[in-house]
């Protein structure tokens, strides 16, 4: 088994633990935790894909770190505006807060696993030239 997928998977087991400690977490806050896993996953994703495409040297390094950031911040603004129309105990707690970066790292540790489960990464022309 992948180790990305290791580590996202406890991420994900240390999440649920920690927020079945927690009192304040009800039904909707269980779905904004499974909204952010998902936006992690595609965040995890379109980096990938993005590594992909530099490595096939289709994208320059340059192109892959602006999308690598690029979905970093808009995971985040999208995270914080979900916390901003839907407030619950998760936009108003220290652990809550913290407990939903936890979700959504995993999710993105996650959606890099099942880029490289699914589409492995691609080999650079010159390391496929020189394997033949």
């Amino acid at each position: 088994m992948n180790k990305i997928l290791v580590v996202g998977i406890i991420l994900i087991l240390i999440g649920i633990g920690w927020g079945l400690l927690l009192d304040g977490i009800g039904m909707r806050e269980w779905l904004l935790l499974l909204s952010g896993i998902i936006l992690g996953i595609i965040a995890g994703l379109v980096q990938r894909w993005a590594v992909a495409r530099q490595r096939l040297g289709l994208i320059t390094p340059g192109k892959k770190r602006l999308w690598i950031i690029g979905v970093i911040v808009v995971l985040v603004i999208v995270k914080v505006a979900i916390n901003v129309f839907i407030p619950s105990y998760l936009a108003t707690s220290n652990s809550g807060i913290y407990l939903s970066i936890v979700y959504a790292i995993g999710g993105l540790l996650l959606g890099h696993a099942l880029y490289l489960r699914f589409k492995p990464m691609p080999q650079p022309a010159k390391l496929r030239a020189n394997r033949t």
